[in-house]
């Protein structure tokens, strides 16, 4: 008798182990949907082109690049014949088509203030669509950089990711013997 008093204790436990850990798992699971949701509710979309065509971008130093995507093939814009290596301006255009900002600035002060008057980088995406975005890069905010975008009246600061995919100069770009026989 007291065997089966035992045994029917330890079952009992164990059903309620087992609805405390179904519950505690459902709890976990809304909790994770409800922080994503969240996170996707405060992300700042500033630049979003589905398909780019046209990327242009020129820095403070003087140096620009024009790149055009004909028959799914990316181009310098003024050097048709040359062939680039399409994965690092593929990772280019999906970095600078989809620009979400780390936050905006509440109240900003001037544009200078952010190095915005003279930027970094100026970005412009062109759509198939034929859409366009320009963007502008500042100074350094810590981790992040401070961007603005064609209307300057919002500042925002975005990852140093999208200055970092920039930071190349057009002769990284053109595909060599090397490059091709890696693909």
């Amino acid at each position: 008798m007291k065997q089966k008093k035992g045994l029917i204790s330890l079952l009992a436990v164990l059903l309620v182990l087992a609805v405390v850990y179904v519950a505690l798992r459902s709890y976990n699971a809304s909790r994770e949907e409800e922080e994503q949701a969240k996170a996707e509710a405060e992300t700042i979309q500033v630049v979003d082109i589905e398909n780019p065509a046209e990327i242009t971008y020129s820095s403070s130093d003087g140096s620009s690049v024009s790149l055009v995507k004909k028959d799914d093939v990316w181009r310098l814009k003024d050097d048709d014949q040359t062939d680039l290596v399409q994965d690092t301006i593929e990772k280019i255009a999906d970095t600078v088509s989809n620009v979400k900002a780390e936050r905006q600035i509440k109240d900003p002060d001037s544009l200078e203030s952010y190095g915005l008057t003279d930027p970094a980088y100026t970005i412009t995406v062109t759509g198939e669509d034929g859409t366009v975005k320009t963007i502008y890069i500042g100074d350094g905010a810590d981790a992040d950089y401070y961007m603005t975008d064609e209307e300057k009246t919002n500042i925002y600061t975005v990852s140093s990711d999208l200055p970092n995919v920039l930071e190349f100069n057009t002769d990284n770009l053109k595909e060599t013997e090397n490059s091709s026989d890696s693909e």
